[in-house]
């Protein structure tokens, strides 16, 4: 195995000690595993990859998720039973798949049935929230995102598996 040497400034000294302190194990594995990652999100950031986070839950109760991707797409309209306003960025994670941040915008009855909207108290709460659907092919988000969404994501997923056009401009 081939030794590297590696000069560390002074004011860096302690970071490496840290490092060591809290990985419980040789410098050299800490370092490498953190050129694995280095590398790893250059070789995604040339691929147009980013690290994607997102609040996912009702609003107010939140949780944040991350994860590296590619926006696809976006998309706006309703759900299959015309309930929400909904609004999607849809992505191409690292590993292929197409992940989906819904956002559910509000509920439609205050356009289509405001009185019942006053009469049943739905104003007096946020419906808002704004969920994650995975899934490696479109057909395989199943009731989990509507029809014209999937539909959408098909659309793109037959784009992005066309020929590429090299322009010689």
């Amino acid at each position: 195995m081939p030794n590297k040497t590696i000069y560390v400034s002074r004011k860096d000294a302690p970071v490496f000690e840290e490092a060591r302190t809290l990985a419980g194990e040789a410098l050299s594995s800490v370092i490498a595993r953190a050129l694995r990652e280095y590398v790893a999100r250059h070789r995604d950031r040339e691929k147009g990859m980013q690290e994607v986070s997102a609040r996912i839950g009702p609003r107010g109760s939140e949780r944040e998720k991350r994860f590296v991707a590619v926006l696809a797409g976006k998309w706006q309209g309703l759900s299959d039973d015309r309930e929400w306003r909904l609004e999607a960025a849809i992505y191409r994670t690292r590993k292929g798949n197409w992940a989906v941040l819904l956002d559910y915008k509000g509920k439609m009855s205050v356009v289509t049935h405001p009185k019942d909207w006053i009469s049943n108290g739905d104003y007096l709460v946020d419906p808002r929230y704004t969920e994650l659907v995975v899934a490696a092919a479109p057909e395989e988000f199943g009731d989990d995102v509507p029809h014209a969404l999937k539909e959408h994501i098909r659309t793109l997923a037959a784009a992005s598996a066309g020929p590429v056009d090299y322009l010689a401009i």
